[in-house]
């Protein structure tokens, strides 16, 4: 099920992307979009910091398997990669194959509870140290993102220095398969 192309928060009672559940509120996998002037307007969970995000991006609802801090990039749960593909946890590998990449949290959601994750687009990220604009990333251990060269292992480009927006942060531009 799709929300059609462009994703208005009223269709989920106001509360955006950033609603969680715990029960399953939409089939998992329910894909959204969210329109790039929303976008620009994204804010850190602070409620203050604006983000710097621009364009279109695309959410997808999952089960976190284990609980998810937001900003943390999320894989298919290692127990069900044969069988299922949106039962997330956060990242627990370094390069983690990109088939096994579902996106990056944007909020925390608990265990066994359900929200949305962007997909596809410019989010922000738990970045590892080092981490620079212009570098391609994949995935490392504890949900970040870092440098990566290995092929089928890159999920995106880092568009800014580790720390910005926000401490520990980067924003980054995200291309799963």
């Amino acid at each position: 099920m799709a929300l059609g192309n462009q994703f208005k928060s009223a269709e989920l009672g106001g509360s955006g992307f950033s609603a969680t559940y715990t029960t399953e509120q939409y089939p998992v996998g329910t894909v959204a979009y969210q329109s790039a002037d929303e976008v620009v307007a994204a804010v850190h969970t602070d409620g203050t910091t604006n983000l710097g995000l621009k364009g279109d991006r695309q959410f997808i609802f999952v089960q976190a398997i284990a609980a998810i801090a937001a900003y943390e990039c999320c894989i298919v749960s290692a127990a069900d990669t044969a069988t299922a593909s949106f039962g997330v946890i956060r990242s627990d590998a370094t390069d983690d194959v990109e088939m096994d990449v579902v996106g990056i949290a944007q909020n925390a959601i608990a265990i066994n509870s359900y929200g949305w994750i962007v997909s596809h687009g410019e989010c922000v990220a738990n970045g590892a140290s080092g981490l620079a604009a212009g570098e391609e990333v994949g995935t490392l251990a504890g949900g970040l993102v870092e440098g990566s060269t290995t092929a089928g292992a890159r999920i995106g480009k880092c568009l800014s220095a580790l720390n910005t927006p926000v401490t520990g942060t980067v924003r980054i531009r995200l291309r799963l398969p």
